[in-house]
């Protein structure tokens, strides 16, 4: 078995660049290659075929693995196997190969490789690749290495502490660098974060005890939060925001989503702005169908709101939050979770609330997007909620708003106060709003702010509460629900 040609510099010898071990059955571009990399700074090991990697594997303690795939004894593909088997998982594993075809570097990467070189690769771009990977791993490394206190409530809130303090400042979550904060609510935080591991960005969320929920929050609270979260994780629709990961602590969780490079509905329609139904119908239909994709598994959102949704720059529309208000409600006797304005009367009545209540939610986005002032209005949550009760919105088309007549009855059929003579099929109503669209040809697109309306009345514009919180329930000031 070869060893590395000879090591020309202090660099070299150190391997300040990184560790590296070779594996090829072919001794003389071994040669060639190590040698390169030697007088790049990089210390090598080199190997002509996969038992003897994995011999060397542990004294060479290598930071990447470079193999070629066609070897006696063992190729390239087992050895990627192996060595994932045996519990190197963040170690990057690269082929450089011949065999370039898509059906080859395909099994290269499902055996767990992290990328895949076809040979003659230039030598440049080979260095360029392992210095990427080494400073990948060695952050990782360093990060699991530096043993930080156990992540909690009041550790979450350091966090979120410290980046108001210093915006540029990088904390760290577990894998996660927190590098910005997305949102606050009563609930949490949304930070803005780097994976360390996976190199892609994502948005954090902590979950950490609201108001009214002091007393309930403990290790089982948060253990039934990660099992509602992990069948969020499992819930796979092009319109719902996708759940990457879901930690726990003693007395706060933080879940890992997508992060939707954009805004959100709530940012766009800020100060009374209003969507034209041309943009806003293809919206709601695309929430309709995220709803009765979630509706069909019986899992309910219970807080559709315009701060859950998120538009990418790329015409992505995301629900996000599925789940965390329906765990919450059902932890808390006589009180529930949700936003005023947008919770429906059979909720505040303390009756049973269904898919119903979301496509209630739903009708009043849509009244908040095409008119540009809440459904229900009032001077604080607890006039709203009254008013939720009490009193109908007008029909779109009595105070002006020029939408079609069928637009106009689906906005009141989804405020109906009864849920029982309320529009609650999510799935008709995604495949009418669909249908109303390509009958206008109406497509969604990120509207600029020229085509963004004001509302008319602005002392009527939004005054809704853009958080959800814990509010009692109003069932005895009310009687009892239907």
């Amino acid at each position: 078995m070869p060893t590395p040609a000879h090591q020309n510099d202090g660099q070299a010898q150190t391997g300040a660049r990184g560790r590296i071990l070779l594996v090829d059955d072919q001794a003389p571009l071994l040669e060639v290659l190590s040698e390169a990399l030697q007088d790049a700074g990089f210390q090598v090991a080199t190997a002509q075929n996969g038992r003897a990697a994995l011999a060397l594997l542990h004294a060479s303690a290598p930071d990447v693995v470079v193999a070629d795939v066609e070897m006696p004894e063992m190729d390239g593909y087992e050895l990627c196997r192996r060595v994932r088997e045996a519990g190197h998982t963040d170690m990057p594993f690269l082929f450089c190969s011949g065999r370039g075809e898509p059906d080859q570097r395909m099994v290269g990467l499902d055996a767990g490789a992290d990328d895949y070189i076809v040979k003659p690769a230039a030598i440049d771009e080979l260095i360029l690749k392992l210095t990427r990977q080494v400073g990948r791993v060695r952050r990782l490394r360093a990060a699991a290495a530096s043993s930080p206190p156990p992540v909690d409530a009041a550790y979450l809130a350091g966090i979120e502490a410290r980046l108001l303090r210093s915006p540029g400042e990088v904390a760290h979550l577990g894998r996660f660098e927190i590098r910005g904060i997305l949102g606050r609510g009563s609930m949490g935080t949304v930070f803005r974060a780097w994976d360390l591991k996976l190199e892609r960005w994502v948005a954090v969320k902590t979950v950490r005890a609201a108001s009214g929920m002091a007393e309930l929050w403990d290790e089982s609270l948060v253990r039934r939060l990660v099992v509602e979260a992990s069948m969020v994780a499992r819930f796979n629709h092009p319109h719902v925001i996708t759940v990457h990961d879901v930690q726990e602590a003693a007395d706060a969780a933080y879940i890992v989503m997508e992060l939707v490079q954009g805004t959100s509905l709530q940012d766009l329609l800020r100060s009374g702005a209003r969507l034209g139904p041309e943009h806003a119908v293809p919206l709601l239909a695309a929430l309709a169908s995220a709803l009765s994709a979630a509706h069909a598994v019986d899992l309910l959102h219970r807080d559709v709101k315009p701060h859950n949704v998120l538009l990418g720059q790329d015409g992505a529309i995301k629900l996000s939050d599925f789940g965390i208000a329906s765990f919450v409600s059902s932890q808390i006797r006589n009180a529930l979770f949700g936003t005023p304005g947008y919770l429906p009367p059979e909720a505040l009545r303390g009756g049973e609330v269904g898919s119903a209540g979301d496509l209630f939610a739903l009708g009043a986005v849509a009244y908040r997007c095409l008119s540009g002032r809440a459904a229900f209005q009032g001077r604080g949550p607890t006039e709203i909620l009254r008013n939720t009760l009490n009193t109908r919105p007008a029909r779109l088309r009595e105070i002006g708003i020029e939408v079609p007549s069928e637009v106009d009855a689906i906005v009141a059929g989804l405020l109906e106060p009864d849920p029982k003579r309320r529009i609650s099929d999510a799935l008709l109503l995604a495949a009418e709003l669909e249908r109303l669209s390509d009958f206008w040809r109406w497509r969604w697109t990120m509207p600029p702010p020229s085509l963004i309306r004001s509302a008319r009345d602005s002392a009527a514009a939004a005054t809704d509460v853009p958080h959800a919180q814990v509010v009692a329930s109003m069932a005895d000031e009310t009687g009892p629900s239907d």
